[in-house]
């Protein structure tokens, strides 16, 4: 599999059990299945609300929640998802 983030919270996908999925169960090369299940997303959210929600993962990704908040605030508006 190529190297790719989901196309809404920047996670790495490096398996395809990671992908989400279509409303007809295809998988959805786009986005991850935390963020993207049965065709919608799971989180109906804006991009800000988003922000905080993925800032509280920092120590998961080796950062502050902080660094964390900063990181996605660049991120994300280069994100399909966001655009």
């Amino acid at each position: 599999m190529k190297k790719q983030i989901c196309q809404s919270c920047g996670m790495p996908i490096t398996k395809k059990d990671d992908l989400g999925t279509n409303k007809d169960q295809t998988i959805n090369n786009d986005y991850c299945k935390y963020c993207y299940k049965d065709g919608e997303f799971v989180d109906k959210v804006n991009m800000k609300e988003y922000i905080e929600m993925c800032s509280q993962y920092g120590e998961q990704a080796g950062m502050t929640n902080d660094e964390m908040r900063n990181y996605c605030t660049k991120l994300f508006p280069t994100l399909k998802r966001w655009k």
